[in-house]
């Protein structure tokens, strides 16, 4: 998936807008996991963080191996060309949102995920955009004829808003994470957005993502 934002998705948006000339390949930061449960969080120098301290907890106890790119950090580190527009006014020229996260099984292609993070209070007032978000990003992707083969190989496909508030900080990070934690673990909510399962996706809100 990196080769193919870096090349055929790059490529799509500058078919989209002229000033798309300020939007190139660039390092994609992205992490690969096999931990049985961890949280991940956007904005932190490492994607992976201790289990309880992130705004989602993965639960993986098959071991898969997850590939984790940080798509948000992706469009945001886009080069600055001051002969152009920004890249930043170019993205919202093109309508593009950013969710954060896309996840997916390397090994059996079991599950793909684009998954939206918040730590709000009242998770209601950000469902609305994160849903925006969820549904533009895959709407993208899906024009893309090589991301749109890719992603077909899935077997499980999800849009996933994630919210946590105040995530637990246990003492030395030893908290038991088969007690303590579970408590804490917002069970999943089925959303009917149909403009996302049309495209073949479920929409699912919650903090712990059993894959």
């Amino acid at each position: 998936m990196d080769k193919l934002l870096q090349s055929d998705y790059i490529s799509y948006l500058k078919k989209l807008n002229s000033n798309t000339t300020s939007i190139g390949i660039h390092e994609i930061r992205s992490d690969v996991i096999s931990d049985t449960n961890f949280d991940i969080q956007d904005s932190k120098p490492a994607i992976k963080q201790s289990l309880g301290t992130g705004s989602v907890t993965y639960n993986n106890p098959k071991r898969k191996i997850i590939a984790i790119i940080d798509y948000e950090d992706f469009l945001n580190r886009q080069p600055q060309q001051p002969r152009y527009p920004s890249t930043m006014d170019v993205i919202k020229a093109l309508g593009l949102k950013k969710p954060d996260f896309i996840l997916y099984d390397l090994g059996t292609q079991s599950f793909f995920i684009l998954n939206e993070l918040s730590q709000s209070k009242n998770p209601r007032s950000k469902r609305k955009d994160a849903i925006r978000q969820l549904h533009n990003a895959l709407m993208h992707f899906l024009k893309v004829p090589a991301i749109t083969s890719f992603i077909a190989n899935f077997t499980d496909k999800k849009c996933i808003f994630s919210n946590r508030y105040h995530p637990v900080q246990s003492p030395n990070a030893l908290a038991d994470p088969f007690g303590y934690m579970q408590q804490l673990l917002q069970p999943p909510i089925k959303h009917n957005f149909q403009p996302i399962t049309k495209l073949g996706f479920d929409l699912i809100e919650t903090n712990a993502i059993d894959v």
